[in-house]
């Protein structure tokens, strides 16, 4: 530790209470994060009642932020929890013991809510629960806000840091053999912190995800595709979740560019107007034209719309006038749109849903009517 400079240190499962006095004792001075790592994912206990006083009394007190669970909360104050409340109350206790700052990690609840206090603020951090726990998440939390504090990230944005990186390698984790579920902490860190927002960037990355592996050559516009998704109530491209640099093909389908709020004008402008008559139909996707495609649609039993660019009036946005005047014309929202394009204009399919899994599946039939063909 004096051979050069720490800029912060984390604490994990500790095999003794005499090497928690040891490092408390060692770590003085040093930001340090303790993770009181007492009781592991899949509910094991990690630890004795001897190494849970030993954290109180040598770890506490010297720590910049406590990272406990809920259950290891309760082990170290005596509390019982069983809700935001408690957690709060939690907080509190653990911050009189010493802690500098403290975040209680609710994981385990319905929703995905932390629960952050530094003596004078409580702040709640929500996201939507996962259905898989993920091994190791406490430990890459714990180690995603060290790593933060030692960039000179004050606790509270660390705080949230972490929980943005750790919540997508939860919901990245990948299944390695026949036992729990592990982190996948390579994943790219989630871009929106926000209940309504994470939840559509979430089902829109999965069903890019989805598109990748069976989207087909014929299928991809030489301006590549985009999938669109909206918030329940979308009123401008801002609150329409796309991707940021469209999928394009080079020796298979490839996502450019993250998803992301307010990433595309032409196919929110789609998503907008079908909202604007069902305010359900919330997804669009745009794949390549082409008569035998048109012909797919129509074999995989979909109702179909077409419009000309030439009748469009001057002044007009296309994809917001085209998708209206079929949606008029038919007097309902057909699930494929489609356009043979312009001048310096690509003609093209779009597919109109109420979520990006039924866009998917929509576009997966089409994909094996043109196979048939």
């Amino acid at each position: 530790l004096d051979d050069m400079a720490v800029g912060a240190a984390k604490t994990g499962m500790l095999y003794s209470p005499e090497v928690a006095a040891l490092a408390g004792d060692r770590l003085a001075g040093i930001p340090l994060v303790v993770d009181p790592v007492m009781v592991s994912t899949t509910w094991q206990a990690l630890s004795t009642a001897a190494l849970a006083d030993a954290v109180t009394a040598h770890l506490l007190p010297v720590c910049t932020l406590a990272t406990p669970n809920v259950d290891e909360a309760e082990r170290l104050t005596g509390l019982s929890i069983d809700g935001v409340e408690g957690m709060r109350e939690a907080c509190h206790a653990l911050h009189d013991m010493g802690a500098d700052t403290v975040v209680v990690t609710g994981g385990h609840f319905e929703t995905a809510t932390d629960i952050f206090y530094d003596g004078d603020e409580v702040v709640e951090l929500t996201l939507p629960g996962l259905e898989r726990a993920g091994h190791g998440s406490g430990c890459t939390f714990s180690a995603y806000a060290t790593a933060f504090l030692a960039r000179g990230t004050p606790a509270r944005e660390a705080v949230r840091e972490a929980k943005r990186y750790t919540w997508t390698a939860v919901a990245g984790a990948i299944t390695p053999g026949q036992g729990v579920d592990v982190v996948r902490q390579r994943s790219s860190p989630l871009p929106v912190m926000d209940g309504d927002r994470t939840m559509v960037w979430r089902m829109l990355q999965q069903a890019v995800d989805s598109l990748r592996t069976f989207l087909p050559r014929a299928l991809i516009p030489e301006v590549g595709v985009n999938l669109a998704y909206a918030l329940p109530d979308a009123s401008g491209p801002e609150d329409v979740c796309a991707v940021r640099g469209r999928l394009v093909y080079t020796d298979r389908p490839v996502q450019v560019g993250e998803c992301r709020f307010g990433a595309s004008r032409h196919i929110a402008a789609i998503v907008l107007a079908a909202m604007h008559r069902d305010a359900s139909m919330r997804c669009a996707v745009n794949i390549a034209f082409s008569k035998r495609a048109v012909a797919a649609c129509r074999d995989a039993g979909l109702t179909v719309g077409c419009f000309d660019r030439a009748d469009e009036p001057a002044g007009r946005s296309t994809m917001e006038w085209g998708t209206g005047h079929v949606i008029e014309q038919l007097g309902e929202i057909p699930d494929v749109i489609w356009d043979e394009g312009g001048a310096g204009k690509e003609a093209m399919i779009r597919v109109i849903g109420e979520t990006p899994r039924q866009v998917v599946d929509t576009v997966r039939c089409i994909a094996a009517a043109l196979e048939k063909d």
